[in-house]
């Protein structure tokens, strides 16, 4: 014997569910095993141009230099914070992204999109005298840490994110680097602090760090490939719950379907007490069909829920997708 009862879609609720994870690597192994990578991109030293600061950060020579990876980056993060000598229209912006005319084109701004993280205002490093407070610095050389969309999920979660490795090999130093919260890479574990020493950009839901160093932070050399290497974040993903709500109402489910019940005879005569005018049967699991009566899946019970005789019972399903 079976029983069955369609749902309502009043009965169906899906409601998305936030969560979180942290992860912590160290070492070239434990980086390796997760496929997170340690990249190095190079560019052009155009100091005299103006458009580098004059102090230029070039990797060893064990250091991976690739053109391509330092123009993606810069295109993709970098270009509204960079000038660039652009011939025809006079009107342009700044990097406040205010439109200004400038005939002589030798300051112009480009109007890309790129994905800052806050609205707050961001800086290059040509609007400051001091070492402090460039938000979006670019040098010669770029260090780039991708991590895998299976590992941060929809997003890095802000202010999770820390990097540590040694300054230099056999140093017992480390550069220490921590995430703001607003998208930048910070030297100090103090987000608070307004003379922090910006050293990259963190794109939380690209899953992209990029460290560049400035003029007063000394250049990052082989270590950046060595084995004291520590990463670490927090991830966070939307999945999706989705819950039942089965209605037992006082007239339905009032028969047990326990083989238990049926008497030793062969034809399947129930024994007395289970026709009897007190007898309330108890639930312990829910069976989901389709539509052709073929079971989904199944919902247990911790423990045996009895059914009232007078009243709704409502046992709610939750399945995470």
């Amino acid at each position: 014997m079976s029983a069955f009862k369609q749902f309502l879609s009043t009965d169906v609720i899906v409601a998305p569910l936030v969560v979180n994870k942290s992860f912590s690597f160290e070492g070239t192994a434990s980086l390796n095993n997760n496929g997170i990578l340690r990249l190095v991109g190079q560019g052009f030293d155009k100091s005299s141009s103006g458009f580098f600061n004059s102090a230029s950060i070039v990797p060893s020579s064990s250091s991976i230099t690739v053109g391509g990876l330092y123009n993606s980056i810069k295109q993709l993060y970098y270009t509204n914070y960079i000038p660039n000598p652009i011939s025809g229209s006079p009107y342009i912006t700044n990097y406040l992204n205010q439109v200004v005319e400038n005939n002589s084109l030798t300051d112009v701004y480009s109007r890309f999109y790129n994905y800052e993280q806050t609205t707050l205002f961001q800086t290059n490093s040509l609007g400051y005298t001091s070492s402090y407070g460039y938000s979006r610095y670019l040098s010669t050389a770029i260090y780039v840490l991708p991590i895998p969309r299976d590992l941060f999920g929809d997003y890095i979660n802000p202010n999770t994110l820390r990097i540590k490795f040694p300054t230099d090999t056999g140093a017992s130093t480390y550069y220490d680097f921590y995430d703001n919260g607003e998208g930048i890479l910070i030297s100090s574990p103090n987000i608070y602090d307004v003379n922090y020493t910006s050293i990259g950009i963190v794109n939380y839901t690209h899953g992209i760090i990029s460290i560049s160093p400035t003029i007063s932070t000394p250049s990052i050399d082989e270590t950046w490939y060595g084995d004291n290497f520590t990463c670490s974040f927090q991830s966070s993903r939307t999945i999706y719950e989705t819950q039942y709500k089965c209605t037992i109402r006082p007239d339905e489910f009032n028969f047990s379907l326990n083989p238990s019940l049926i008497s030793g005879s062969t034809d399947g005569t129930v024994y007395n007490f289970v026709t009897s005018s007190y007898f309330s049967p108890y639930v312990s699991t829910v069976g989901f069909y389709n539509e052709s009566q073929e079971l989904l899946m199944v919902a247990k019970l911790s423990q045996p829920l009895p059914t009232s005789a007078t009243t709704d019972t409502t046992i709610l399903v939750n399945v995470d997708k």
